[in-house]
């Protein structure tokens, strides 16, 4: 349960940091992706031995080398308001995972699950497996999503949290990571 946490905090940092790092500067130099080229083509000849002929014997076979710069790699260029929903809806989503699972850990006692999705009372492991794929897919459907519908997935993902977290605490239960 801690490594799930571990890493959902870790994906949570990394997406604050800047939108374009060393790595990503790197990737935009031609060059760095350059494929030595062949200047010259190659005569090739075959001779047979011992045989006396005015012109040597040459393939039929020919090899086309297509010389063709590899295609960019994907950029995320996410603004600020990209990365600090982004980031938001991380905080919520592990609250919320945070109060489920402390409910999971206490057997459920007049409470239960109101996602279809997990059923009325999931495991921890069920819980932490499903904050885990929703919080990649909402970020990578986030990061495929065109720059002008990316602040509003992200603002959507991040309201359904803050209304989850607001019923769960409307409930008696405190807020936990």
């Amino acid at each position: 349960m801690r490594h799930i946490f571990a890493v959902t905090l870790a994906i949570a940092a990394l997406t604050g940091l800047p939108g374009q790092g060393a790595a990503q500067r790197a990737l935009k130099d031609q060059r760095f992706w350059a494929v030595p080229r062949v200047n010259g083509q190659r005569s090739t000849e075959w001779r047979l031995p011992g045989v006396a002929s005015a012109s040597p014997i040459r393939p039929s076979v020919g090899v086309t080398v297509l010389s063709a710069p590899r295609p960019a790699l994907p950029r995320l260029n996410w603004s600020q308001t990209d990365l600090a929903l982004a980031s938001a809806f991380t905080v919520a989503l592990l609250v919320d995972a945070g109060q489920t699972r402390w409910l999971a850990k206490g057997g459920w006692h007049q409470f239960r699950e109101t996602n279809p999705i997990l059923g009325p009372r999931p495991t921890v492991g069920q819980l932490n497996t499903y904050t885990a794929v929703s919080a990649l897919a909402v970020l990578g459907a986030a990061a495929a999503a065109p720059a002008r519908l990316r602040p509003w997935l992200l603002g959507a993902a991040l309201a359904v949290e803050a209304f989850t977290i607001a019923g769960t605490t409307q409930q008696g239960i405190a807020i936990r990571f």
